[in-house]
């Protein structure tokens, strides 16, 4: 293996260095383990520059600091806007799928109970329609004469643009039970 620091010089400039780099990095970020990755990455920069021929100086050294803790800082500042933009998003989805939620139960709970039970059936529970006639007793196109009156009811009773939620749910339907 080739020694790249054959005089010692840059080991010499570390070992004598590397304790006030980190106590100035670790003071300016409060974080010690943070401050250790900064620290790693300042002398990585400086031996860089040592390697392409670069003078090595204490002055030097703070500069490439004070630049490498200002990218930590401007890192953090990304990472907690883009925490709380995720965090808004969520709760925003979060609100408006309990709301849409809730008046899907109320509208659900208002209906008659063979209704609701299809319903359930064949949504929630993912029956087909071959498995819910089983259940019931009753032939398969009465299963979807069943379904097709309930579903008109849940419209009803959501109504507006709740309501097209049964868009969905009747192709899902379709297409699963068909």
């Amino acid at each position: 293996m080739t020694n790249l620091d054959p005089d010692g010089q840059f080991s010499a400039f570390y070992r004598a260095h590397y304790s006030l780099i980190l106590a100035t990095v670790a003071r300016r970020l409060s974080d010690f383990a943070t401050a250790q990755d900064v620290t790693s990455e300042v002398f990585r920069v400086a031996w860089a520059h040592h390697v392409s021929g670069g003078e090595l100086t204490l002055a030097w050294l703070y500069a490439v600091a004070r630049n490498v803790v200002g990218n930590e800082y401007r890192r953090r500042s990304r990472a907690a806007a883009l925490a709380d933009k995720a965090e808004s998003q969520a709760y925003e989805a979060h609100s408006s799928m309990n709301e849409e939620a809730s008046d899907t139960r109320r509208a659900m709970m208002r209906l008659k109970d063979s209704d609701r039970e299809i319903l359930f059936m064949a949504y929630w529970e993912d029956l087909s329609g071959a498995e819910i006639a089983s259940i019931l007793d009753c032939k398969l196109p009465t299963v979807w004469v069943r379904l097709n009156r309930a579903r008109n009811a849940l419209k009803h009773e959501l109504g507006g643009p709740a309501a097209e939620v049964l868009g969905d749910l009747r192709e899902r339907g379709a297409n699963a039970h068909g």
